[in-house]
């Protein structure tokens, strides 16, 4: 999968666009994947999109379940490169978005936007598997 587009922030204790007790499409427990997450719940929520740690490198996007099972999407980075800066960055998939309304291709963590140089509405290139961006 190659997609090129805006993207937007997402994920961790301020994100206010996520209901607290909102979950994450390709994970169901801190256990799965413990790197990505901080180590409490933040105060008044209860769901993995605010526990998220946004320092750690994290993408969403619309991924095609039919293509790349959520199991594979567990397993493997996507590759991640802001057109603005030339940053390029891995990054571990966890969640379906942005929303098709918001005309933007892929969020990521806060942490990944700024070792990437970027904000909100910057355009990035997204490959899926990151090895099929590595090999061309």
């Amino acid at each position: 999968m190659k997609l090129s587009g805006k993207c937007s922030w997402f994920g961790g204790p301020l994100d206010r666009g996520v209901d607290p007790d909102e979950g994450l499409a390709l994970y169901s427990s801190v256990d799965q994947a413990p790197w990505l997450f901080m180590s409490k719940q933040p105060p008044g929520t209860t769901g993995l999109a605010r526990r998220l740690n946004p320092s750690a490198n994290f993408i969403a996007c619309r991924w095609d379940y039919d293509q790349h099972s959520k199991e594979y999407l567990r397993k493997h980075f996507a590759l991640v490169r802001a057109r603005l800066t030339g940053n390029v960055l891995v990054c571990f998939p966890v969640d379906w978005g942005p929303g098709h309304e918001t005309g933007r291709a892929a969020d990521l963590s806060m942490g990944a936007m700024q070792k990437l140089g970027i904000k909100t509405d910057d355009v990035v290139d997204v490959v899926f598997p990151a090895e099929e961006g590595l090999i061309a």
